[in-house]
């Protein structure tokens, strides 16, 4: 059983909506998003405690008190929790300072919506890495291999809500430098 989340007004980050994509080879493809959430962010008591409800729902004799030693989950500390490398979240991505961010994939394709509820696609352009966005999401626990357990977060869908900086670099402005330069190479 999955426990449904909505979050509203949140960042988006690292997005891979519209294509499923793999990162490392024999992975089945899965469409992603990150979500940034401000640990001010009203959503947020709702998201823990549906996170917390998944993980009782499927590990009971573990989930009794304080989240379980040992368990992972989607909703990540960004101040306080590291990557694979060791890293501060938020040391390595700025963006993440004072926030939670929330990891969900999905082996299918999420409904992708545009303020008005019509259906979006990527060569729409308004849904990028930074713009912010509502987002349906289901918590639910998972076993992987005999020792791997914790509680992850299944992307639904997402809806367009407004542009942010987006992440990533802008070639557009690596070139202003070349004006008037087109024919010094020839020479």
């Amino acid at each position: 059983m999955s426990k449904k989340i909505i979050l509203r007004n949140v960042r988006l980050s690292y997005e891979h909506i519209f294509k499923a994509t793999t990162f490392e080879d024999g992975q089945e493809p899965k469409f992603s998003a990150t979500f940034i959430i401000p640990k001010d962010h009203p959503d947020l008591p709702a998201v823990r405690k549906a996170f917390y409800e998944a993980g009782q729902e499927s590990f009971p004799s573990d989930f009794t008190g304080a989240w379980p030693r040992g368990f992972t989950c989607s909703l990540k500390d960004a101040d306080k929790e590291t990557n694979s490398m060791g890293e501060v979240l938020a040391e390595k991505n700025p963006a993440y300072v004072g926030c939670f961010i929330l990891e969900a994939n999905s082996t299918r394709r999420p409904v992708i919506l545009n303020r008005n509820k019509s259906a979006v696609t990527e060569e729409d352009g308004i849904i990028y890495s930074g713009c912010y966005v509502n987002a349906s999401l289901a918590a639910a626990g998972y076993t992987y291999g005999k020792v791997k357990k914790g509680v992850k977060a299944y992307l639904n869908g997402v809806q367009f809500v407004k542009d942010g900086e987006r992440f990533g670099m802008d070639a557009s402005s690596d070139f202003d430098a070349l004006d008037g330069d087109e024919d010094d190479w020839a020479n």
